[in-house]
């Protein structure tokens, strides 16, 4: 790679890595203070103007496109079918912003104040509501919720944030159907599922500016309008290889600086307070590894040298346990694993498969420049359920198989214990969703039918919302280019796979209900003849996916239980290397994540201003 070229000029007191979700966030609260400098380095460009970003319907452009998706793949998944799973990520300024579904969930009260439970003290549920309020300004009015059947709580939304929240602009004309069937069914209209409480039928608040209609990503509620300030530079196309640290002394390593790569060129910015890594999940424990932060085996096999011992970096903490007589190994990653089911409208009805149609589309896209009405003012998915074991099995099966015999582990780290621990407790509360029920305005992908041209779908997202399956991120190189081993052992126990059989099971009662079956006019995902068991778990094996929720790869948790950052997110051994995003997360929540981030990062910024080292 060479020697990296040293810029004098180049030097701010905090350097934060990433610009993506929590990067920016971080950054533009800590140039708040023009006393300070801050740099952020950025592996992708700008493209938060870009048409097919910011039209909200448009979303899925971004997939699979270099410009805007690093476009990981998992190692083959052994128990499904050794397929190996794409996994999106943005790039760019905005991160995964830029591709998810806009989306601002919160997870159950309770699943916050575990945070605190697990060796975190100030992380808990009115701390997490506190900096949802500093993120957001929420501008639904009372009679804006009217038609959803919603009845926003002012003491749960900010009024002044920087993030745009609203309800949907465009809902499809099976939204009410929907909620309808779900209720048929006993499940509870929630008219506020932003206030600690998830469980029940409810409609999404949304990351859409309510002006222009357009995506809210971090660029364009923090960054844009804090870009021009003279403390704050942005460095694109800047892509991180390493940090850079003093010599060790009692207090730890300090890190220095970052060496990047920048138009094939290695450079090195440095840092005069912190280094901020705000790479996401599967970024930042490959560059810590690179860095000499991590498992001294995994860095010693790669002739990187040690320079913090921290074995809880990309969840490197082989786990047995025995499930029904399966010896599996158990690891941190987290993500939430979804499965399709689509089903056939009836003629007359309408879902965004039209959009195929190029005419149809052409007209779409004329409204919404002219008017900012129609479908492409939202993403197709609005009505959720979010639903508590007790609610979709009654058989016993789910619980028989989370028999996991974890006192007999042969592990020093007590982390993988407290988060099994508490999952075997939240199957059992009628008020933590295990399954979240998201319904989509088209088809979706699936092995077992292909779209019809001039055919509309309807179709669920079967979400697992607390899987047991754990998983790792790892370098398999010290080249800084090559991408990190993913593998986060997709339905490697029981549990999961029953808890996804159980959903087909259930969903089929939602659209056989009254209020939707009128609408439905066949079953095509999985299909009618699939009934048996078997043929379920072979459905869904060829089929499962993750939402791209990945959590967890540099926890917060006491050192001695596995962890890497503690509780004001700094990295054990170091004076001044903190983690900011997803992978510090220590166990996976019952929300699409992106908004408990966004609080991750504000609380962060505050940390790092009120001097807590």
């Amino acid at each position: 790679m060479g020697t990296a070229t040293v810029n004098d000029e180049l030097a701010f007191d905090y350097v934060v890595v990433g610009g993506g979700l929590a990067g920016l966030v971080v950054a533009t609260r800590l140039a708040e203070d023009p006393s300070v400098t801050v740099g952020v380095i950025e592996a992708g460009q700008d493209m938060s103007q870009d048409i097919n970003i910011q039209t909200p319907a448009l979303y899925s452009r971004g997939f699979r496109n270099p410009e805007v998706d690093w476009g990981f793949f998992t190692t083959p998944q052994d128990h499904v079918d050794g397929r190996k799973i794409y996994l999106p990520r943005g790039k760019g300024l905005g991160g995964s912003t830029l591709l998810n579904l806009m989306q601002l969930g919160r997870a159950h009260a309770t699943e916050y104040d575990a945070f605190e439970a697990l060796g975190n003290p100030g992380w808990n549920w009115p701390e997490f509501l506190k900096y949802f309020k500093k993120s957001e300004t929420f501008s639904a009015t009372d009679e804006d919720a009217r038609p959803f059947d919603m009845t926003p709580v002012s003491e749960a939304h900010g009024t002044s944030g920087p993030l745009p929240s609203i309800l949907p602009p465009y809902i499809s004309d099976l939204h009410p159907f929907v909620l309808d069937a779900f209720k048929s069914l006993g499940v509870p209209l929630n008219p506020e599922p932003n206030n600690g409480d998830n469980t029940g039928v409810w409609t999404a608040t949304t990351a859409i500016h309510p002006d222009s209609l357009t995506r809210g990503s971090s660029a364009s509620a923090y960054y844009v309008p804090n870009k021009d300030k003279s403390n704050l530079r942005v460095i694109t196309g800047a892509y991180a290889t390493r940090v850079l640290f003093s010599d060790p002394s009692d207090a730890g390593v300090a890190a220095i600086g970052v060496e990047y790569l920048r138009n094939e060129r290695a450079h090195m910015v440095a840092a005069k307070k912190e280094v901020i890594l705000s790479t996401v999940a599967f970024k930042t424990p490959q560059l810590l590894e690179l860095s000499g932060i991590g498992d001294r085996t995994i860095l010693q096999s790669h002739d990187i040298p040690v320079v913090v011992e921290l074995p809880g970096v990309g969840n490197n903490l082989q786990v047995h346990f025995t499930l029904r007589s399966t010896e599996i190994s158990l690891t941190y990653l987290q993500d939430h694993f979804w499965c399709p089911f689509t089903c056939e409208l009836d003629p007359g009805w309408e879902s965004d498969d039209v959009l195929r149609d190029a005419d149809r589309a052409a007209a779409e896209m004329h409204q919404y420049i002219t008017t900012k009405k129609g479908m492409l003012t939202a993403a197709p998915m609005s009505a959720y359920a979010f639903l508590p074991v007790s609610t979709f099995s009654r058989d016993g099966k789910i619980e028989d198989g989370t028999k996991l015999q974890l006192d007999h582990v042969s592990t020093a780290f007590k982390g993988i214990h407290k988060t099994f621990d508490l999952q075997k407790e939240w199957l059992g509360n009628p008020n933590i969703p295990f399954l979240e029920l998201a319904s989509v305005s088209s088809y979706l992908p699936n092995t077992k039918v292909a779209p019809v041209e001039g055919k509309n779908y309807f179709s669920f997202l079967l979400g697992l919302l607390h899987p047991f399956s754990r998983g790792g991120v790892h370098i398999n190189s010290a080249n800084p280019t090559s991408s990190p081993n993913i593998d986060p052992r997709m339905l490697d126990n029981d549990v999961d796979l029953q808890i996804l059989v159980s959903a087909i099971k259930y969903i089929r009662k939602v659209v056989t209900s009254p209020a939707l079956k009128a609408a439905l006019a066949c079953e095509a995902a999985p299909g009618p003849e699939v009934q048996f068991d078997e043929e379920l778990v072979r459905y869904i094996k060829a089929n499962i996916q993750t939402i791209y929720h990945p959590v967890g790869t540099a926890s917060k948790l006491p050192r001695e239980d596995g962890g890497v950052v503690d509780g004001t997110l700094k990295v054990y051994g170091t004076k001044n290397l903190r983690i900011v995003d997803a992978s510090i997360i220590p166990v996976q929540i019952s929300a699409h994540i992106q908004h408990t981030v966004y609080a991750v990062a504000e609380k962060a910024a505050d940390l790092i201003k009120s001097g807590l080292m």
